[in-house]
């Protein structure tokens, strides 16, 4: 599985409270008209091959990013969520790279955070 899909499972499988909606790659347009719904998005930001040896390489350096747009109504503490969201990755062998500040979105009136992860994936070699 590509490491989008594996986070997304991961995220889905965490059952964190307050995450109501998870995609991988695209939102759809009425996850992008949602308000009242926390919603997380993952894509890749990096997919590198290491490990190199013996004129291969037999790992790859993989990174997402996930973003999450708090609905309106949130009314729980985001960084109770965000902590749970970061543990969740590092309990699956992923490492946090980089969290952001937390933004609103002048449109939407939408808190919003973004995170990077990463992990190194044996793939083999010869």
């Amino acid at each position: 599985m590509s490491a989008v899909d594996d986070a997304v499972a991961l995220i889905s499988a965490a059952s964190l409270v307050g995450i109501d909606e998870v995609y991988g790659n695209n939102l759809p347009q009425e996850a992008i008209d949602s308000l009242d719904k926390t919603v997380v998005l993952v894509t890749d930001a990096a997919n590198n091959p290491s490990g190199y040896g013996n004129g291969d390489f037999w790992r790859l350096y993989q990174e997402v990013e996930v973003q999450v747009w708090y609905s309106q109504e949130f009314d729980g503490d985001p960084e109770t969520l965000e902590v749970a969201l970061m543990k969740a990755f590092v309990h699956a062998g992923w490492q946090v790279v980089a969290v952001r500040q937390r933004t609103l979105d002048q449109d939407t009136q939408q808190l919003m955070n973004t995170f990077y992860f990463s992990r190194e994936k044996n793939i083999g070699g010869n």
